[in-house]
C-alpha cells in the first residue's frame, strides 16, 4: 500500500541545454583598394556579434557574424584599419525542450593571431567561445503529510524561492552621435560598445527598462594627416518588456545582453560632415522571485506494517538578494623596455568576475585587459596590451552561501603617465550580484506499507524506558511504533529532544 502525500509545487527553473562551443576564425583576406599598404601590424581583434536565434524542430541555431578589426602601421608611419566579416552558425540540439522557453546566448574572445602574409594579404586564425543555454520555468513538487494517512510524518519548514515570472524582450537601441564640439569623422578606426541597465520599474505584467550603451569611437579626422581623434558618447534608451505575472510584489532580477551592434557613418544632406550611426540589439531577461515557507517531510513510518521509505536530496534557494554598486580601483602598470611619451587611447574589451565566498564575506577576484594606443619617444606609433588582476572585498549584514549570477563591467578608465615609466590607472568597476542560500535537505518522497509484514504489538498497554539527556522523542516513538505526540501528551513533555535524563511512559497504539 502507498501512501499519498500534499503535494506543494515550486517554480523553479530548468536547463533543458546549458552548453559552449568553440567558434574557430579562419580568414586569408586581400586589403581593399581604399586601404594602404601594411608596414607593421599594430593589434587584431576579434568581435562576434549575435544577430539570430531561434529554436526549432528540437533545435537551437545561432547565427552572428565575427568582426575581424587589423589595426596597422603604413609605410608613411600613419595608423589605419581595416575590417572583415565572417559568418558563423550555432546549432545545438535540445532535448525535452517545452514551449515559451528563453534563449541565454553570450559570447567570448579567446584567441586571435594574426600574420601579414604580403603588405596587401593578411591571415588571421583566432577562436571564441559562444555560450548557449535554454531557460525554462517548470514545478519541482515538494511532500507534506496527508492526515487522511495513517502515517507518522515528521516535517520540517524549510525556506524557499519560487521563480514566478521568467519573460525576455529583444528590441533595438541606438542613436546618432553629435560630435559638433571634436572634428569630423573622416573614417572610423575601431568601435567599442557597451551596454547596461542605470533603473528599472515594476508594473502590473510589465517592467519598464531604463538603459544606456557606452559608445567609444576611435577615428582620423584628417586621413592624409593621420590625426586620431577619440569619442566617449552615451545613448539613453527606454524599453517597456512584457512580463506576465510580473507584481511589485516580486523581487525582479533583470538581466541585459548586448547581442549586437553596428556603428557606420551616415551622409545627411543637411548635416556639413557625415554623423556616427549606431544600433545595437539587445535583450533583457527578467526574473520575477517570490519567496515562501514550505512543508517537507524529513522521517515517516507506519505503527501498523512494516514500511519502506524512499528519500531525496533536494536544494532550497532562500532569501534571495540583487546587490548592484560600483569601486574604485587603483593600479599601476610597469612599462618595463617601452619608451612611451603619449597615450592617445585606452580601452579594454572584457572583464570578469570571480565571486568567492567565506566566513567574511564575499570576494570579488577581477580579470580585465588593457589596451594602450600611442607613441613612443621617437613618434612611432605603439600598441600595448596588459592584464590587471585585483581583489575588491564585500561585507553583508545577512550571510549568504552563494553567488546565484554575477556580471562586471568598466565603466570608466582614466590614465596618467607616472615618472618612473609607470601608466597609473583609475578604473571604475559596475557589478552586479545576485545572492542567496542554498541548503541541502534529505527528504521523504514516497511511503509504501507491506500489509503482509504487520507489526507485531506489546500486550502491555505502557512500556517504561529510561532516556539519555539528548534523546529524541521522534526516534524513541520511531524504535516502539508508537505516535510521538501519544508520548509527548502521556509524559507532559513540548519538546523533542531532551533536557535531561528521565524516565518515560511508552504507549502502545
Amino acid at each position: 500500500m502507498e501512501f499519498n502525500f500534499k503535494k506543494t509545487p515550486l517554480k523553479v527553473i530548468s536547463k533543458p541545454l546549458d552548453t559552449v562551443s568553440e567558434q574557430p576564425v579562419d580568414i586569408d583576406f586581400i586589403l581593399p583598394d581604399y586601404c594602404p599598404d601594411i608596414e607593421k601590424i599594430l593589434r587584431c581583434k576579434i568581435t562576434p556579434k549575435i544577430y539570430n536565434r531561434n529554436i526549432s524542430g528540437g533545435q537551437l541555431q545561432i547565427d552572428g557574424t565575427t568582426v575581424v578589426t587589423v589595426l596597422y602601421v603604413t609605410a608613411q608611419n600613419k595608423i589605419r584599419a581595416c575590417e572583415q566579416n565572417l559568418p558563423f552558425s550555432g546549432v545545438f540540439q535540445i532535448n525535452d525542450a517545452p514551449e515559451n522557453c528563453i534563449i541565454d546566448t553570450s559570447v567570448k574572445a579567446e584567441y586571435v593571431n594574426c600574420r601579414a602574409l604580403s603588405p596587401r594579404r593578411l591571415a588571421v586564425h583566432g577562436a571564441f567561445s559562444l555560450y548557449a543555454k535554454v531557460l525554462c520555468k517548470s514545478e519541482m513538487e515538494l511532500c507534506s503529510p496527508n492526515e487522511d494517512e495513517k502515517l507518522e510524518c515528521r516535517t520540517k519548514n524549510i525556506k524557499a524561492t519560487s521563480v514566478d515570472t521568467l519573460c525576455q524582450e529583444v528590441f533595438s537601441a541606438g542613436d546618432e552621435i553629435s560630435i559638433s564640439n571634436k572634428p569630423p569623422i573622416e573614417v572610423i578606426i575601431d568601435t567599442n560598445v557597451k551596454a547596461n541597465i542605470t533603473d528599472f520599474r515594476t508594473i502590473p505584467d510589465k517592467l519598464m527598462v531604463n538603459g544606456e550603451l557606452n559608445v567609444k569611437l576611435l577615428y582620423l579626422s584628417n586621413v592624409e594627416s593621420g590625426d586620431l581623434q577619440q569619442i566617449d558618447y552615451i545613448i539613453p534608451f527606454s524599453q517597456v518588456a512584457d512580463c506576465p505575472g510580473l507584481t511589485e510584489d516580486l523581487i525582479v532580477a533583470p538581466e541585459l545582453n548586448l547581442m549586437s551592434y553596428d556603428v557606420r557613418l551616415k551622409s545627411d544632406i543637411l548635416a556639413e560632415t557625415p554623423v556616427a550611426d549606431v544600433d545595437a540589439k539587445l535583450s533583457v531577461t527578467v526574473f520575477g522571485y517570490s519567496s515562501m515557507e514550505v512543508p517537507i517531510i524529513t522521517d515517516a513510518y507506519s505503527t501498523d506494517f512494516v514500511t519502506d521509505i524512499g528519500n531525496e536530496l533536494i536544494s532550497s534557494t532562500s532569501d534571495i538578494e540583487i546587490v548592484k554598486d560600483t569601486f574604485m580601483q587603483k593600479e599601476d602598470i610597469p612599462l618595463e623596455g617601452t619608451n612611451i611619451s603619449s597615450v592617445f587611447d585606452l580601452s579594454n574589451e572584457y572583464c570578469q568576475l570571480s565571486p568567492i565566498i567565506s566566513q567574511d564575506g564575499i570576494t570579488l577576484n577581477s580579470k580585465l585587459n588593457v589596451c594602450i594606443l600611442g607613441n613612443d619617444n621617437e613618434n612611432n606609433p605603439i600598441y600595448l596590451e596588459r592584464t590587471i588582476e585585483f581583489s575588491n572585498p564585500l561585507s553583508f549584514e545577512k550571510p549568504f552561501n552563494n553567488v546565484e549570477k554575477y556580471s562586471s563591467s568598466i565603466v570608466s578608465i582614466s590614465y596618467r603617465l607616472g615618472e618612473n615609466n609607470n601608466l597609473e590607472l583609475r578604473i571604475e568597476v559596475r557589478y552586479c550580484l545576485t545572492l542567496t542560500n542554498v541548503e541541502k535537505h534529505n527528504a521523504i518522497v514516497k511511503a509504501c506499507a507491506d500489509e503482509d509484514k504487520k507489526i507485531q504489538k506489546d500486550n502491555c498497554a505502557l512500556t517504561l524506558y529510561f532516556a539519555e539527556k539528548g534523546e529524541s522523542l521522534w526516534d524513541i516513538a520511531k524504535e516502539y511504533n508508537t505516535k510521538q505526540q501519544s508520548i509527548f501528551e502521556e509524559n507532559s513533555l513540548e519538546k523533542d529532544i531532551l533536557d535531561s535524563a528521565k524516565m518515560l511512559l511508552i504507549p502502545t497504539v
